[in-house]
């Protein structure tokens, strides 16, 4: 077992992982109240629940259930998990527990920012793509038809609890959508680590334990990195939204249906590689690089045949990254060094998105 920090000018979070490390011990050390609720979907309800319940019999536990989905993550179910809490008479005295992937995560942060003003957050993320990223650094948020994360606040848990033998229960697809945001940590700081991918791409589909624990730590050390920088993405932090910008227009245009985050991710990354090749900025050769490793690694790299693309000019107008009205792409100088471009008009991008389509 790992035990890493996190610093920011008001807090020391600890990040505890390892395999199999979930314990009444390990929670207990973390829960300082003695009301607790534990909410999840109806997916990890049935694997986790009940173990994460069993380990919390010395608290007052109760457990809330959503619907599984990145449609979910949204205004209404935000009151609807409120409304249990009030109508359970729960006060800030009150710990909840994020047991889920990235969804769960971002729109239970944001009930734990908001409910009473604030109360105590523990996440215990289970998928691969909460492991390595929307679980370490406070973003939370959900989503409005005109965009993704639109709605939310910076708010830091108290701690992460991430046990890598959670993602044995995993679906295959999941798996692969999270391997994208460690793909994106070799592209935008650490090359040898895309390198190591690229090489050990069969072990990794194959959910070796060694290889887990290293992209696990390595992605969390990165992820720590950045926020401890700049908590606020106010500067260096914009970095980690490499492909986002393409990324999550896509969702939005696919109306957060059938693509997974990772995947969108997977599409943008590679075109903001373009991007940065078409600027005279990334090698070929490094461009190569990351195509070969989405593609080993089963990721796509086409934008879905079913969006136009004045439908993703459209929703890139309300990315949440923009200033000015301007586009603000995080393309890359080199391997492991990024820029912020907010020069490239729309007209240019719709010219390089139809390119890129071809």
């Amino acid at each position: 077992m790992k035990k890493i920090f996190l610093s920011t000018r008001s807090n020391k979070i600890p990040i505890v992982i390892g395999n199999g490390i979930i314990s009444s011990k390990l929670l207990s050390a973390y829960i300082k109240s003695k009301n607790v609720v534990i909410i999840t979907n109806e997916t990890v309800g049935k694997i986790y629940l009940k173990k994460i319940k069993s380990c919390l019999k010395n608290y007052n536990t109760k457990t809330l259930e959503i619907k599984d989905g990145e449609k979910y993550k949204n205004l209404s179910v935000f009151t609807k998990i409120h409304d249990y809490l009030i109508n359970n008479r729960f006060d800030r005295d009150l710990t909840i527990i994020a047991l889920g992937g990235g969804v769960i995560g971002d729109l239970v942060g944001f009930v734990a920012s908001t409910f009473m003003r604030g109360v105590k957050l523990i996440h215990l993320p289970t998928t691969l793509l909460a492991q390595v990223d929307s679980s370490i650094g406070g973003k939370t948020a959900v989503n409005h038809p005109s965009g993704k994360n639109l709605i939310g606040t910076f708010y830091q848990p108290d701690t992460v609890i991430i046990d890598t033998k959670f993602l044995l229960t995993l679906p295959e697809k999941e798996y692969i959508s999270g391997l994208a945001e460690v793909i994106k940590y070799g592209l935008i700081s650490k090359p040898s680590l895309l390198t190591w991918m690229n090489k050990n791409s069969k072990k990794i589909l194959s959910k070796d334990k060694d290889c887990l624990s290293y992209i696990v730590l390595t992605s969390a050390k990165e992820k720590i990195r950045f926020v401890s920088q700049d908590e606020r993405e106010s500067n260096v932090r914009a970095f980690l939204n490499y492909g986002h910008t393409l990324g999550h227009a896509i969702e939005a245009a696919m109306n957060y249906r059938n693509i997974l985050h990772g995947q969108a991710i997977s599409v943008g990354m590679l075109f903001a590689s373009m991007l940065s090749v078409e600027k005279n900025m990334l090698n070929i050769n490094h461009f190569n690089l990351i195509e070969d490793t989405l593609e080993k690694l089963n990721l796509p790299t086409e934008i879905p045949k079913g969006i136009k693309t004045r439908d993703i000019i459209k929703h890139m107008k309300f990315d949440k990254k923009k200033q000015d009205n301007r586009n603000r792409f995080v393309l890359l100088n080199k391997l492991g060094s990024c820029v912020i471009n907010d020069k490239l008009k729309d007209d240019f991008l719709c010219k390089m998105i139809e390119h890129y389509r071809s």
